[in-house]
């Protein structure tokens, strides 16, 4: 009676040793048909993430908001600023503008009829002392966009500018020369006179009146949910994989090599060596080809005082 064939263990793919042929099946053509599977199956969903998720469903509208503000915040506290907190009204101007550059097509701190990004805190009513606004457009990962604007001097100064006190984002999808893509408004505040009523910001309009907004979440870093953030940053997240994923094929291929003496070197080392070039080929490959945000450089209008 023919034995069954007995099961591979861990063992078996990791350390060299007689059942093995002192040769880990990871460094063997069928460990790197393994792998290969792996990094198609990560390429799939992370074109599944940006090129449909990210174009075809509000679901980016939906959390780039709340981690945006996240990533603010966290570039405020490196800088010894006080944190930003979510207003509603503030928010409601950012979408105004957001959609009319969508509808429109134009990116700008000015919109085509000449009106400064101050008119948008207008319609809504929004009377404020500071104000400052930040744009993006052409972007495939929340994260990009901060490093974007942080790497922008003018953007930069509205960041971590120790007078804003409140932070309000809007996002519309559109298209921007010749190809679909999402409008992001960041408007910063100072209100002159504001009310908090558990969590949600009020302002005081221009006409006097009191206009307060919904509870809103309010996306700290240490309560942020960690998975939205993934999601809305797939870029990083899949260099973040790649190079985790390179770093453990180099560790795994020195524990092989060192383990035991009669380990086969040659075919071991030359397995190993293509895993990792395989892995770090994919990895160039996406930081190169991701397109870098694209914001507004030169213009002084994106900031104002009203004294």
């Amino acid at each position: 009676m023919a034995r069954a064939p007995q099961k591979k263990t861990l063992k078996d793919f990791f350390l060299p040793h007689k059942g093995n042929g002192f040769k880990p099946l990871l460094f063997t053509g069928a460990g790197i048909a393994i792998v290969v599977s792996g990094l198609l199956l990560l390429q799939a969903a992370y074109v599944l993430q940006t090129m449909v998720v990210f174009t075809q469903t509000n679901f980016l509208a939906s959390v780039l908001p709340g981690v945006l503000s996240t990533l603010a915040n966290e570039d405020r506290e490196k800088n010894g600023v006080a944190a930003l907190v979510p207003d509603e009204l503030l928010a409601e101007a950012a979408q105004l503008k957001a959609n009319d550059m969508a509808e429109k097509g134009y990116f700008s701190h000015v919109d085509p009829l000449g009106r400064a990004p101050w008119y948008w805190l207008d319609q809504v009513g929004y009377s404020y002392t500071y104000a400052g606004e930040n744009l993006a457009v052409d972007f495939k990962d929340s994260e990009d966009v901060e490093e974007a604007w942080m790497n922008s001097p003018t953007h930069r100064a509205n960041i971590v500018k120790p007078q804003y006190t409140r932070i309000g984002i809007g996002t519309a999808e559109g298209e921007y020369k010749g190809k679909k893509t999402t409008f992001v408004v960041q408007f910063f505040a100072t209100p002159r006179q504001g009310i908090a009523l558990g969590g949600g910001i009020g302002s005081l309009g221009t006409g006097g009146g009191q206009v307060l907004g919904a509870e809103v979440e309010t996306f700290d870093a240490s309560i942020a949910s960690f998975m939205t953030q993934v999601a809305a940053s797939p870029t990083h997240t899949y260099i973040y994989v790649l190079s985790a994923g390179a770093a453990l094929l180099l560790l795994l291929l020195i524990i092989a090599l060192v383990s035991h003496a009669r380990v086969k070197y040659v075919e071991v080392i030359g397995g190993g060596l293509v895993l990792i070039s395989i892995v770090l080929g994919v990895l160039l490959y996406t930081v190169f080809s991701s397109a870098e945000p694209v914001v507004p450089e030169g213009d002084a209008t994106n900031t104002i005082v009203i004294e």
